[in-house]
Parts: C-alpha cells; sequence; structure tokens
C-alpha cells in the first residue's frame, strides 16, 4: 500500500516502467490509463520472462 506516484491516491500499486520517468509505482486505473495510451516501455527480465505491459516474448 502506498500512494500512485501520478494521482496521489492511497491504495494498492502496480510497477510501471514510464517512457519519461522511469519506474514508478502507480494505482491500477493510472497503469491501464499509460497501458491504453502506449506510456510504458518493455522491461523484459534478466529470467527471459515478458514485461508486464506487453507480451514482447
Amino acid at each position: 500500500m502506498g500512494k500512485c506516484e501520478l494521482c496521489s491516491n492511497e491504495g494498492s500499486r502496480m510497477e510501471a516502467n514510464h517512457k519519461e520517468l522511469g519506474r514508478i509505482m502507480v494505482c491500477q486505473d493510472c497503469w491501464v490509463n499509460l497501458y491504453d495510451k502506449n506510456r510504458m516501455t518493455c522491461s523484459v527480465d534478466a529470467s527471459g520472462g515478458s514485461c508486464s505491459c506487453c507480451s514482447c516474448r
């Protein structure tokens, strides 16, 4: 739990790799908004798994 780094709402947060801001913790509504507007970058992890924002692998 904590504050969304975009809208400051309290609650559960998800990690987003924002194109300009880098890794930020955001609420689900802001995550969906970033995804819909294509504002996140892919970040494939070291194990080769896909990132949380797309199906890049």
